[in-house]
């Protein structure tokens, strides 16, 4: 396994975690070793990570809404392309 897969396997169910934390899981799991910068390149900061991580929580109930009020994913995913179009 190369070693932006590794970081990006360790990482995507703890963005929360520090770069220290990634580190230690990517070498425990995978027995690499990777820097703190291949860690920003890859997933970027841990400050970015947590912003983005906020956000997606709160857009998550945000989706959730919108779903219910369209009433199924495919009018859903038609109405997005619509706008995105208009945009």
């Amino acid at each position: 396994m190369i070693k932006t897969d590794a970081i990006r396997e360790t990482a995507k169910d703890h963005l929360h975690w520090t770069n220290q934390q990634i580190k230690e899981e990517v070498k425990r799991k995978h027995g690499l070793i990777v820097s703190s910068s291949a860690i920003i390149n890859v997933i970027g900061s841990h400050r970015r990570r947590m912003r983005d991580a906020s956000l997606s929580i709160n857009l998550l109930g945000e989706a959730r809404k919108f779903l219910k009020m369209v009433g199924s994913f495919e009018q859903a995913r038609n109405l997005l392309a619509l706008a995105e179009t208009e945009s």
